[in-house]
């Protein structure tokens, strides 16, 4: 038997050269002659009637070359794909500090600059509403015209909740909240738009979906999307932030307008004032058990601050719904998901897309629930975790569960969990340590009936190089390594013989967003199938030439292998035979993630059924003299079912909990009135290098049997989930004191 030659091994990314060596070229490195610069007017207000507006002086500016407002768009004045109700540029109402009322396009920045300054606004200022619970009553003002401020209110049960907790000899019932949260990605939201010389227009988009784009793009300007292209150059970080579209569409409009390269790049400040935020929510849960630890029931109500516009709302509250309940065997399950519009920041997609905040509860649950019993807490979480085979509360069966219990058993051995008492707890009069642990369950793919699919073209060429062409978005995440490393392992060729075509719309099939984990599985099965193709052709060519049965031969290294030993054929014969002879070296595949049809009682919608689990174990030491919190260990065992590439999964295993950690102790966009009052990495603390304990990292490869490419499954969310409400434990763990809100900062842990 051959082994892999490329799958499961460490490799360099490619154009990582590019990046270390500063030729990569981002957003902002694009340049065009006669390019210029595109800037936004933004409302000074959180709400507010715009009065009158006049750009008359702005447009008459040496050096302006076009001042554009909501009359000025050719096409629909929206954002957003799937409830676009967003404007573009402000008609007459500004709902958030992140509305835009015009866009200018001038010869340099200070000079668009100057323009902004000299467009007329009169405001009418209004009351805002920015509390959700005020938002959510029947004679709440409505946030936007004609629409309710309750974007969104089900309830979603299964079994017999009220019964369950009538039984129960034990219940603990808390109230969480979690704050606003900034992406803090290194590149700001950025993109460049040009006209070509047929009328084509091209936008360099800092994006996480280039083909939804191109579809806003057009719609905006009222054009076939034939007539637009989407070109996604190297991104400097997303995180869910630039699932959306961001400034893209003023970029294509401002082309549009002057004929001539635009580029739009979002300073810091005006980058958090406006862009997506993680949702803050307010989450009541009641969790029963017996007296022996046994779950027994769930019941909550979530609350969710949307902003003004829906974004990515319905989907993110439906995602903490689906999670509320943990990686546990809960036969009674009541969530009451609410999603409110007010005048604070916007909210949508965001790295874990709802989960952090499910865990946060679920998992702060489970500890004060063991304490209350007087139970281990890794005992009590072993007693209810899922199995395979488990049907949870959503009604999907658990396909491949091993990794829930072994990844605990794994974190507690490395700490040593249960000889954890014989470490010193007090180590000097105003210091206290703690452990705590938190084990979560993260799905992959959109889930059921969402249209989850990808299409990738492979391409071999006479000696043996091969072209790959997929538009999905590398953002970090290194879904292009990935890729390339499939297709390199399935036609049997070194690294370097792959050439991957960045995101592209106009060279490049749709491969639907980079988000929820779905990229490796979904288009790397499309490359499977796309390589399956030429690799036929390969073999049976092979066949011909040898006279050896196909059922013996592989492609291994670049050569032809018979048994599992080198043959003196090489892939780069092969493929110039089988282009003397016209034999096809070009496939195209798409890949759909069909959800099995065999569990007939799927109750939760859009559920997932492929899952990560993974288990984190913090070790903090709490200043109780200033409330400052030091993560001294941090344990991270995932499962990431087979690895494809090592390198990319414990860089998104590091890159995940430190912004767990961030999450957990520090970061917090502080709101007032709508109004954000930290605008920079100054005043938003991000966790620095030095705050970042040395990881300890276990990776468990258990295969995934459903829908993954040679048994692998995404990684790249799962990471922050458990590292708050790991951390959370170990203060409990440390002071005695719980906790029911992030981020814990200094202030509230003295408080406690």
């Amino acid at each position: 038997m051959t082994e892999s030659n490329v799958v499961g091994r460490w490799t360099s990314a490619p154009g990582a050269d590019e990046i270390v060596t500063g030729r990569a070229r981002y957003c902002p490195d694009i340049y065009f002659p006669d390019m210029l610069t595109g800037k936004l007017l933004y409302s000074p207000h959180a709400r507010a009637r715009i009065k009158k507006l006049d750009v008359s002086r702005a447009r008459k500016m040496s050096g302006v070359f076009a001042v554009i407002t909501h009359a000025d768009i050719p096409g629909e004045n929206s954002y957003l794909y799937a409830n676009p109700d967003q404007p573009l540029l402000a008609v007459d109402e500004v709902r958030y500090q992140g509305d835009a009322v015009a866009a200018v396009a001038a010869k340099d920045g200070s000079t668009a600059d100057a323009a902004l300054q000299a467009i007329e606004v009169e405001y009418e200022v209004l009351p805002g509403i920015f509390d959700p619970l005020e938002a959510m009553q029947i004679d709440a003002e409505q946030v936007l015209k004609g629409e309710d401020n309750v974007i969104m209110q089900q309830t979603y049960q299964t079994g017999d909740v009220e019964a369950a907790l009538a039984s129960a000899d034990v219940i603990v019932e808390n109230s969480y909240r979690t704050q606003w949260a900034e992406h803090a990605f290194l590149e700001t939201e950025s993109a460049v738009g040009r006209i070509d010389g047929d009328g084509l227009i091209t936008v360099y988009s800092s994006c996480q979906a280039p083909h939804r784009d191109r579809m806003q793009i057009a719609r905006a300007l009222a054009v076939p999307e034939s007539m637009v292209r989407v070109i996604t150059p190297y991104i400097g970080g997303a995180f869910g932030g630039k699932d959306e579209a961001h400034v893209q569409m003023h970029a294509a409009l401002l082309a549009h307008a002057t004929k001539r390269p635009v580029n739009l790049i979002r300073g810091r400040k005006e980058s958090i004032l406006t862009h997506v935020k993680r949702h803050p929510v307010i989450v009541d849960c009641v969790t029963a058990a017996t007296s022996d630890g046994q779950l027994l029931a769930v019941k909550a109500r979530v609350i969710a601050d949307a902003g003004p516009y829906t974004n990515a709302t319905h989907e993110v509250v439906n995602k903490l719904g689906e999670f509320i309940g943990g990686p546990y065997t809960v036969q009674n399950l009541e969530v009451q998901k609410i999603a409110v519009r007010t005048n604070n920041p916007i909210t949508g997609a965001f790295r874990g897309f709802g989960a952090p905040q499910a865990a946060f509860v679920y998992e702060s649950q489970m500890d004060d629930l063991a304490r209350k019993i007087g139970m281990d807490p890794l005992e009590i979480r072993l007693r209810n975790g899922v199995e395979t085979g488990t049907r949870m509360y959503t009604g999907v069966v658990v396909r491949e569960g091993t990794a829930m219990k072994a990844s605990l058993e794994k974190a507690a051995e490395i700490i040593n969990w249960k000889k954890r008492e014989r470490c010193e707890r007090q180590p000097d009069r105003h210091l206290r340590r703690g452990f705590g642990m938190a084990t979560i369950l993260k799905g992959c793919g959109l889930g059921r009936d969402l249209g989850d699919h990808a299409s990738v073209i492979l391409e071999m060429h006479r000696d043996g190089s091969v072209i790959l062409r997929s538009a999905a978005a590398d953002m970090g995440q290194g879904i292009v390594t990935v890729l390339a490393q499939l297709a390199a392992e399935r036609l049997g060729v070194e690294m370097s013989a792959i050439r991957v075509i960045r995101a592209d719309t106009s060279l490049s099939p749709d491969a639907g967003a980079s988000c929820a984990s779905r990229q490796t599985m979904v288009s790397g099965n499309a490359v499977l199938k796309a390589a399956d193709s030429i690799r036929d052709t390969l073999l049976t060519l092979a066949a011909g030439k040898t006279k050896i049965a196909k059922e013996r031969l592989s492609l291994v290294g670049g050569k032809l292998h018979v048994d599992g030993e080198a043959h003196g054929l090489s892939v780069r014969d092969l493929a110039e035979r089988a282009s003397a002879w016209g034999y096809p070296l070009h496939a195209e595949s798409l890949s759909h993630f069909d959800y099995p049809v065999d569990v007939p009682d799927v109750t939760y919608r859009y559920s997932q059924e492929v899952f990560q689990f993974c288990t984190q174990i913090a070790q903090v030491l709490v200043d109780c003299e200033t409330g400052q919190v030091t993560v001294e260990r941090l344990i991270a065992v995932h499962d990431v079912g087979n690895m494809i590439n090592p390198g990319g999964v414990y860089g998104q295993i590091e890159g995940g909990c430190a912004q767990g950690i961030g999450y957990a102790l520090t970061e917090e966009l502080i709101v007032k009135n709508g109004h954000t009052q930290n605008t920079s990495l100054e005043n938003y603390v991000i966790p620095l290098a030095l705050d970042i304990p040395e990881m300890e990292i276990e990776v468990l490869q258990i295969p995934e049997p459903f829908g993954a490419p040679l048994g692998a499954k995404g990684v790249a969310e799962a990471p922050i989930i458990p590292t708050a409400p790991a951390i959370r434990n170990a203060i409990l763990d440390a002071i005695d004191k719980p906790l029911y809100e992030l981020p814990m900062t200094a202030e509230r842990i003295l408080n406690a």
